[in-house]
């Protein structure tokens, strides 16, 4: 393969180098979009979204979180992540309570419903996502991390 191109394994063509830019991106596109639904998937075998899943993940490691810092962490609206908590809270997975330090915040919890369900849920996906990545090898799956944390750090400074 000649530096000033790539080989697209998916099309088994030669990619000139002025199109790598967009076959990458399109090629991390189309992975993220196959895993998502493949986790989708596993996690609907259990009555849970992504979208909860995500939220029980954050809130199992940053308990009494306001929403406002929910949403941030989500890369979503406020709006977006009431709606989503609504629904965990009546599946009472999750409960707000009154920000003690500002009446108009709230503080999000895990009830013990919540906690069963970070409990079932969390291993669950863990294993959906190792054998999603057994393409990859220990070594390649660093590489691959090496070269994605790089990126999104050069593209910090664009948001």
């Amino acid at each position: 393969m000649s530096k000033s191109s790539g080989v697209s394994p998916r099309l088994n063509v030669l990619v000139p180098e002025v199109q790598l830019p967009r076959e990458n991106w399109l090629a991390i596109a189309r992975v993220y979009s196959l895993m998502t639904k493949q986790l989708d998937r596993s996690l609907r075998e259990i009555q849970l979204t992504i979208s909860q899943f995500e939220i029980l993940m954050i809130l199992s490691t940053k308990e009494g979180l306001s929403q406002q810092d929910l949403a941030q962490s989500l890369l979503v609206t406020k709006g977006n992540v009431c709606t989503v908590l609504g629904r965990m809270e009546k599946s009472k997975w999750v409960i707000r309570r009154q920000d003690p330090t500002d009446g108009r915040a709230h503080c999000l919890h895990l009830t013990e419903n919540g906690w069963e369900m970070v409990q079932k849920a969390a291993p669950l996906a863990a294993k959906q996502v190792r054998l999603m990545m057994d393409s990859l090898s220990p070594s390649e799956q660093r590489t691959l991390h090496g070269l994605l944390d790089r990126l999104e750090g050069s593209l910090g400074h664009w948001i």
